[in-house]
């Protein structure tokens, strides 16, 4: 049975057990998903682990120092800025919390800055490498065959990986041609397939058959739910026999290879925010330049007057205003 504390027994804690365990109450009583639990628990043990190199000191002790050195530490790892950045967001609203319940007299981080983000631009697949990718899995096998629909599937639809894992049968909808999701922030979403890709599912589920008290559709060779991990590993090494290059082989860039093409095809961002469940057209605005980039590379490739060799009067010399 899990401890419950009242008001005087928040405010009486010194230790980090404690504070964390006060802490998890709350993330449980909003009702967070276990991933976001899970997330919570794996940033503050890397933190706490970090701590005790510095002595060891209370949540009250804990200086705006020991957490900037925290970061730069993140930072010396080789930790991508926005892990650094979602880091020092989940940091926040631990302390803040802690300052909200008095456990300590007041957050640290009143006085951290918060870490700037690199906007890195996403390298997605051409459709050339999409087309190298697609051949590799060996169709005539259970799990080859599975590995292509799900791998056609979030090219098309975008979908994460977590969301096409945690697909259920009873979120398809045949006649719609869409599934329904769980998204981030257990947030339920529609996204529309295409037709190629609802034949591909549909023989899928034929192959798959029924499994007795399984929901979820893709499934292992046993009639178990399928690991990220081995997903991410079976594309990557895809990629690796496609002899693909220059771009990293992942799933999520196949969403961003979705997004890409997506508006290269004329669709348009406020559709595309609402496929791929973003709260904010932030993120759709990266592919909107990235698809702008790619037009433009597209058009020095074939630029109609490059490519129609010497011109009449090239050599006369042309002034502009």
């Amino acid at each position: 049975m899990r401890r419950l504390w009242s008001d005087q027994s928040a405010v009486g804690v010194q230790d980090w057990t404690s504070a964390r365990e006060l802490f998890f109450l709350r993330c449980r009583s909003k009702n967070l998903s276990d991933h976001t639990l899970a997330w919570y628990k794996n940033i503050l043990s890397g933190f706490l682990a970090f701590l005790e190199g510095l002595g060891g000191p209370t949540p009250r002790e804990t200086t705006p120092n020991m957490v900037r050195a925290y970061l730069d530490h993140l930072r010396e790892q080789g930790q991508e800025s926005i892990t650094i950045n979602r880091t020092y967001g989940a940091l926040r609203c631990f302390f803040r919390y802690l300052s909200q319940e008095r456990v300590i007299p007041a957050t640290p981080f009143s006085l951290i800055e918060k870490p700037r983000v690199e906007k890195k631009l996403i390298r997605p697949l051409n459709m050339d490498q999409v087309r190298l990718l697609l051949v590799q899995p060996r169709t005539k096998t259970y799990a080859g065959f599975r590995n292509w629909v799900m791998m056609l599937m979030m090219l098309d639809t975008g979908l994460r990986l977590s969301e096409a894992l945690g697909l259920r049968r009873d979120k398809i909808d045949w006649q719609a041609s869409r599934v329904y999701v769980l998204g981030k922030g257990d947030r339920e979403r529609a996204v529309p397939f295409g037709t190629a890709v609802k034949k591909a599912l549909w023989d899928y589920s034929q192959w798959r058959g029924d499994v007795a008290g399984q929901e979820i559709f893709f499934l292992d060779q046993f009639g178990g739910q399928i690991g990220s991990r081995h997903f991410q590993i079976t594309l990557k090494r895809y990629g690796k026999s496609a002899n693909i290059e220059g771009v990293r082989v992942s799933p999520h860039t196949l969403r961003h290879t979705f997004a890409t093409q997506y508006i290269l095809n004329g669709g348009d961002a406020f559709s595309l925010q609402a496929m791929l469940g973003h709260s904010t057209l932030e993120m759709v605005k990266l592919y909107v330049r990235l698809a702008n980039r790619d037009v433009a590379l597209q058009h020095q490739r074939y630029s109609p007057i490059d490519r129609l060799g010497p011109l009449a009067g090239g050599k006369r010399v042309v002034r502009f205003r």
